[in-house]
């Protein structure tokens, strides 16, 4: 990880909740892979900027510049100024001889799905993606037409449930921090009753999204519960095996 700086270009408003800022990079940016994402602190003119980063999650990559999908909330401006932090975290890992992708968006926007979809898409493998609760508000004209979308109800069930689960080579799934140990956990039974064998290495992954205080690993506030050695989303995620985490 190191520090640059970007400049947004650009500001799409998505929805009520949503929007896009295109961002010029320079080429120590240009190798972020799904899953890393930058650790963004805006400058301001008079040269203050606040302490806390925030997360951005990039959703498309091109010659000299960064799309990052954000909530609405902070207030920017083209040609402002952020520095960044990057990348935080290791790129989601893929099984290999993956021919079929299952993603689940249990009340949570799917916004750190779309370019790995897009990866993944661009390499022949197809993708399923489930929407539940808030997942289901997303614009769903953002994803390439491609993308099997199913949806889930108020129990996190889906048509063909099991079907689904059983024909996936790998599984990502994703919640909000209140809802993760809850959901993961479920699902990871599921997937435990529904395989004879046992569940391979990254099989099923769940990715994990804590408000992130340094980002580097040195305050260890965002350590996820394993059976072994400690992991902490900030280095290790945010895409997590679900076979390492201690689920309570």
């Amino acid at each position: 990880m190191r520090e640059t700086q970007v400049i947004i270009e650009r500001i799409r408003r998505l929805s009520a909740d949503l929007q896009q800022l295109d961002l010029a990079i320079d080429r120590t940016l240009a190798q972020i892979r799904p899953g890393q994402s930058l650790f963004a602190g805006p400058l301001q003119a008079d040269g203050w900027h606040p302490y806390l980063r925030e997360q951005w999650i990039p959703v498309d990559l091109r010659p000299g510049r960064l799309t990052v999908e954000i909530p609405t909330g902070p207030m920017y401006t083209p040609g402002q100024v952020a520095s960044v932090l990057a990348p935080v975290g290791e790129p989601i890992p893929l099984r290999a001889n993956l021919q079929h992708m299952l993603m689940i968006a249990e009340d949570a926007l799917p916004t750190p799905f779309v370019q790995i979809a897009r990866t993944l898409l661009g390499g022949g493998v197809s993708v399923t993606l489930v929407l539940g609760g808030k997942a289901t508000l997303y614009p769903l004209e953002l994803l390439s037409p491609e993308i099997e979308i199913l949806r889930s109800d108020t129990d996190w069930k889906w048509p063909d449930q099991v079907e689904t689960l059983q024909w996936a080579d790998q599984v990502l799934v994703l919640a909000p921090t209140y809802l993760q140990a809850e959901v993961y956990g479920r699902l990871y039974d599921t997937i435990t009753q529904l395989r004879q064998h046992a569940i391979p290495d990254t099989y099923v992954c769940g990715l994990y999204y804590p408000r992130l205080a340094c980002a580097t690993g040195a305050c260890q506030a965002c350590e996820v519960p394993s059976h072994h050695e400690p992991l902490l989303v900030c280095a290790h995620g945010p895409a997590i095996d679900l076979k390492k985490v201690l689920f309570q």
